[in-house]
């Protein structure tokens, strides 16, 4: 493996932007002034909290990477889009999961953050029952919706029985109504516990969406089965009335059958107040993005669209016999104009101009998900992989891209180079411009994702999700990134 560390990473500084070309329409240099501020800092955790392992004959051992930063989102206040508020995984385990989930807000657009927080969904994170009862945390999410309430999401569950007996998942939630100051003691909007001979669940990938005109708030995930040879995994919601704080019974909205799976579901709320959920179906013809609508605060859905089929084969280090990178491949990062309605999904695709490796690649919507355009290869330099977008959009349909990818990597060299970039188009996607957030940073020192899940335990994490936000004025990526001791989550403003 490499190792070492490039001198310069993320930190407060000032970066210029730097132009592209892309077989998705033209480039040209975008000069900015970019502010790099990292958010996430040295764990305030107990050392004695959260310390249960999945097995004592784990090799390696278990173990947790002190101080580290992974997997960031962020919303932005719809009546006050300066005030930001940011949620990320802390102190991540070799295993799956984390200590805690963090949360911190921006006053300013993300140019400065209060104090970093835990949030109540794990022993970690508060006393307050039922996040004491959990031994990690996972996959946080977070919204901001009407009346200013801010309502977070994340999966919390045992250490042990993963799929087995005494295996316990959740979905919990936890809401503010002080602009972050407090946070109200987390409910389960739904929870498994594992015990007897079976079947065992785990409940996965959870995203959270309110609408910003109403008191709806909407949390979708999915629910893996111990042998869904007999039973499907299929996509559950939660749907609260009063803004998050009283949740309907969870319930299935769409069900793929049999030996088949949903996964990593999404949720937009739409200008008309009508909502869609876009999702990763997988089946025995591989895996398809799709689409399901609802126009009554989600009592009834239609039938799935199709969006289209990620190819994606992953991104590897470039550096023959290195390790993976956990990614986000047949994962989606969706976003919705909150003017027009204009849907974006953006995602990981192999075989734009017969490359081998991902690009990004974006398709939208303009009939409310009922149709989705043909992708689109974004990426500015498709002769490398890139990798985890994200996507949002900005005033006047202005819409603005994420990613990562290796073209500052040096061949030979005892780092893995990896740079943040922001695309952004004004018309529609037509022409674009590029600017650099971040980098390049040293991608091998990343938490390793689970060291014992086997041949691809030792792949670099940062998320496989990051976050993209519009701030009134100008766009906010909160993004993990790395300096020489690990994985930190880093706010990237961009005008």
């Amino acid at each position: 493996m490499r190792t070492g560390a490039l001198a310069l990473l993320v930190a407060p500084l000032l970066l210029d932007g730097c132009g592209g070309s892309s077989a998705s329409g033209s480039s040209a240099a975008a000069p900015a002034a970019v502010v790099v501020r990292q958010v996430s800092v040295a764990s305030t955790l107990g050392t004695a909290c959260g310390t249960a392992i999945a097995s004592a004959s784990s090799s390696p051992p278990e173990a947790y990477a002190a101080n580290s930063a992974v997997q960031p989102q962020l919303a932005a206040s719809p009546v006050q889009p300066t005030q930001l508020f940011g949620v990320w995984e802390q102190d991540r385990w070799n295993a799956i999961g984390t200590r805690a989930i963090e949360v911190a807000a921006s006053g300013d657009g993300g140019l400065t953050w209060g104090t970093t927080a835990p949030l109540p969904f794990s022993a970690c994170g508060s006393t307050v029952t039922p996040g004491a009862a959990y031994d990690r945390a996972s996959d946080p999410s977070i919204a901001v919706g009407h009346g200013n309430v801010v309502v977070a999401s994340a999966l919390a569950f045992s250490a042990g029985g993963f799929l087995a007996s005494g295996g316990t998942s959740a979905v919990l939630v936890a809401r503010s109504t002080d602009g972050g100051a407090t946070w109200q003691a987390a409910q389960a909007v739904h929870a498994d516990a594992g015990s007897g001979s079976g079947p065992f669940y785990f409940n996965d990938r959870d995203a959270i969406a309110a609408d910003p005109a109403g008191p709806d708030v909407y949390l979708v995930w999915d629910r893996l089965a111990s042998d869904n040879t007999v039973e499907s995994i299929p996509t559950w919601l939660a749907h609260s009335g009063d803004g998050g704080l009283t949740w309907d019974a969870a319930r299935v909205i769409f069900d793929p059958g049999v030996l088949n799976q949903t996964f990593n579901n999404q949720p937009l709320v739409l200008p008309d107040g009508s909502v869609v959920v876009v999702f990763t179906l997988l089946n025995g013809f591989g895996a398809q993005l799709q689409a399901i609508r609802s126009a009554d605060h989600g009592a009834t859905w239609s039938n799935a669209v199709y969006i289209a089929t990620p190819q994606s084969s992953g991104t590897t280090d470039p550096i023959s016999g290195g390790p993976p990178i956990r990614d986000s491949a047949n994962m989606a990062q969706t976003a919705v104009d909150p003017v027009n309605g204009t849907l974006a999904a953006v995602w990981q695709q192999t075989g734009f101009a017969g490359a081998a490796h991902d690009g990004i690649a974006l398709s939208l919507s303009r009939d409310k998900g009922a149709t989705w355009s043909a992708p689109v290869q974004v990426n500015a330099v498709p002769a490398v992989a890139a990798f985890d977008p994200a996507v949002h959009f900005g005033a006047g349909g202005r819409i603005a891209v994420t990613y990562y990818d290796f073209r500052d990597d040096v061949a030979g060299a005892p780092v893995l180079g990896t740079g943040a970039w922001l695309r952004e188009s004004a018309d529609g996607g037509t022409t674009w411009t590029e600017t650099r957030i971040a980098g390049p940073f040293d991608l091998l020192q990343a938490p390793p994702a689970d060291l014992t899940a086997g041949t691809t335990g030792s792949a670099r994490f940062l998320g496989d999700q990051q976050a993209l936000a519009w701030n009134g004025s100008s766009w906010t990526a909160l993004f993990g990134a790395t300096t020489a001791q690990g994985g930190r989550v880093f706010a990237g403003v961009v005008p």
